[in-house]
């Protein structure tokens, strides 16, 4: 990336958040934690270009070619599934209620379609072992999926997205505090000693340096989130300075996909407003998957 604040991906900060939706009669669809987070993010643009779930053509294009079908990077499917049942209601609905404890998003059906799960892990992953918690994932998702834009309505609470922020959020306080180059810090662990100089490294080079753990879904034997956050108040708090780092979460899941993960990453840090991200030694990694 060169110096300054990026354009977002594709050059436009996608933006959608509604208000006052006319929902009533609409057919609705219960989805989980991790669904939801990624229809905020699809809404307040940290997936930008995306507007919504992809289509078949994008989708087969991220697993083959590594971009969408208009030939922009983008390497993790971003894809919303369901059973046959409810494919066929959403495809006849049209338009349908996504649901998270309460109405959260309309999504705006464009199709469905089926996929080859163990292509899917293939391409992701590198492996199609049932052993790797993405393979696994993938090979217990439902059979078909489905694509349309969304428009967020009101947000999914947690309690635990007391840092977090929009990418418009972000790129005005880079703004604000006069900011031309900033590094984004992606982690899923506390800090440790070899993050702390990765990160006072980064502050003698940089304008400002952008904390942004991810907080969400991990696998067995990762830190907990609440932990994750304590460490990090407490080092911004205490000893960075405060006017040179920033600290705000990324909530969605890990996918433990190695090098195509660290794309992915990238390209949400570039969203934010980030000129240069930092790419771990073994970065999304799992196992002995992926060769450091």
């Amino acid at each position: 990336m060169s110096e300054g604040i990026p354009k977002p991906h594709g050059g436009r900060l996608v933006n959608r958040v509604i208000e006052n939706a006319e929902i009533k009669d609409m057919q609705s669809i219960n989805i989980n934690k991790d669904l939801a987070n990624d229809v905020e993010n699809i809404a307040d643009g940290i997936f930008s270009p995306l507007e919504g779930f992809m289509n078949e053509e994008d989708f087969m294009n991220v697993l083959k070619e590594g971009r969408l079908a208009n030939g922009l990077a983008w390497t993790i499917p971003i894809v919303f599934d369901l059973n046959e049942e409810d494919a066929k209601m959403a495809k006849d609905a049209k338009d349908i209620i996504l649901k998270y404890d309460k109405p959260i998003a309309i999504m705006h059906v464009e199709d469905t379609y089926r996929f080859d799960k163990r292509e899917m892990a293939k391409a992701v992953y590198q492996t199609d072992d049932i052993n790797h918690p993405g393979v696994a994932k993938t090979i217990s998702m439902n059979d078909i999926l489905v694509s349309g834009k969304i428009d967020l309505i009101d947000r999914p609470y947690d309690q635990l997205k007391m840092h977090r922020l929009t990418p418009k959020e972000t790129r005005d306080e880079f703004n604000r505090r006069g900011w031309n180059t900033v590094v984004g810090f992606q982690t899923r662990n506390i800090p440790h000693l070899a993050h702390e100089m990765l990160q006072k490294t980064a502050l003698n080079l940089f304008d400002g340096l952008f904390i942004n753990p991810l907080i969400g879904k991990k696998k067995s034997g990762d830190f907990k989130d609440e932990v994750i956050i304590k460490a990090y108040e407490t080092l911004l708090k205490y000893y960075y300075p405060k006017d040179s780092a920033m600290f705000v979460t990324l909530h969605t899941e890990m996918r433990y996909a190695g090098p195509k993960e660290a794309i992915m990453h990238a390209i949400m840090r570039k969203n934010f407003g980030c000129s240069h991200f930092i790419v771990g030694r073994d970065h999304a990694g799992v196992g002995n998957y992926y060769h450091p």
